[in-house]
């Protein structure tokens, strides 16, 4: 006949390991959910720079400016990965960056890619 005593080790082990899966799944959120959150603000910065390009008469001033952000923000965008172009209707911005994220056991590189386009009037 079975004793309790062996139900208790089993409920101390699920417990250790549920902890140690609610841990790593912390780690990786506090790595991942702050660059997330630079990406997509740092792609609005980029998406209203375009949309307002029209009311801007030089380019450079935008380069500036989204340089000027991605440090702001602590962003590894370098100037060759950014391209400002303006073609006769359209404004056009290409950036993208690699933020490695270390991980301990393993570095991820989150990747950011954007392009947007706005008429110009």
């Amino acid at each position: 006949m079975l004793t309790g005593n062996n139900q208790r080790g089993e409920g101390r082990i699920g417990l250790i390991i549920t902890l140690a899966i609610v841990a790593i799944a912390i780690f990786v959120g506090v790595k991942f959910i702050p660059a997330k959150i630079a990406a997509y603000e740092f792609g609005d910065f980029i998406e209203k720079e375009c949309r307002f390009a029209a009311t801007r008469q030089d380019d450079s001033q935008i380069v500036v400016r989204i340089m000027d952000k991605a440090e702001e923000m602590d962003i590894p965008l370098k100037k060759k990965d950014l391209i400002v172009r303006r073609t006769k209707g359209e404004m056009i911005i290409k950036a993208s960056y690699e933020k490695p994220l270390d991980l301990k056991v393993t570095t991820y590189v989150y990747k950011f890619n954007r392009e947007e386009r706005a008429p110009l009037f």
